[in-house]
């Protein structure tokens, strides 16, 4: 009995083209980004609870963030804090104050508060009679707090203060307010001293 030889041909394949080589390539990396996630899942399932609180706090953090420090809008009604730069008269009667000096609180006073403390019966000498009262009562002015002013619907503005007073058995903290005309001098002054002339 011969043994009949092998008959069967072998078929040679062409070499895979560019074009099939290009097309085969995105099916090879998914099937290895598929691996290797199930790979990191397996990994990661006996901690996935911990993954997904933490996912979830990480994204109210973020959230309540933005919310405290990302841009606010500035729609009627929003509550917004002004950081305006006090008038330069508003400076001037500041330190007038803690100086004791009627002249410079005086001059920072608008031409139509004069006239109004004038018609009252107040007077630049009777403010300092009033700063030489305070200063003799042993008051004195310790640290000035500029909180912020905004700008008013006639054009002036209105600036706010936290006044330490300095007295010989205590030291208090007063609000003082502050009010200007449209040209940036003083028509306007809301405080419990006596010798701020209030509006």
């Amino acid at each position: 009995m011969q043994v009949q030889p092998d008959q069967r041909q072998t078929v040679a394949h062409p070499p895979p083209n560019a074009i099939t080589t290009a097309a085969r390539l995105p099916r090879l990396l998914l099937r290895r980004l598929v691996y290797v996630l199930v790979s990191v899942l397996r990994l990661l399932r006996p901690v996935a609870g911990a993954l997904i609180v933490g996912l979830i706090a990480l994204i109210a953090i973020s959230y309540l963030g933005w919310q405290l420090w990302g841009p606010k809008s500035t729609t009627e009604g929003t509550v917004t804090r002004v950081t305006m730069a006090a008038a330069p008269a508003v400076q001037n009667y500041m330190e007038g104050r803690k100086a004791f000096d009627a002249s410079v609180m005086w001059e920072a006073y608008s031409t139509s508060f004069q006239s109004k403390q004038l018609s009252t019966g107040a007077s630049k000498e009777t403010l300092q009679s009033q700063a030489n009262a305070e200063r003799a009562g042993g008051l004195k002015y310790g640290k000035l707090d500029y909180i912020g002013g905004v700008k008013t619907s006639d054009g002036g503005g209105m600036y706010f203060y936290a006044v330490d007073i300095v007295l010989p058995t205590t030291t208090v903290t007063v609000s003082m307010v502050i009010t200007t005309d449209a040209k940036g001098k003083i028509d306007g002054v809301i405080t419990p001293l006596r010798s701020g002339a209030s509006n």
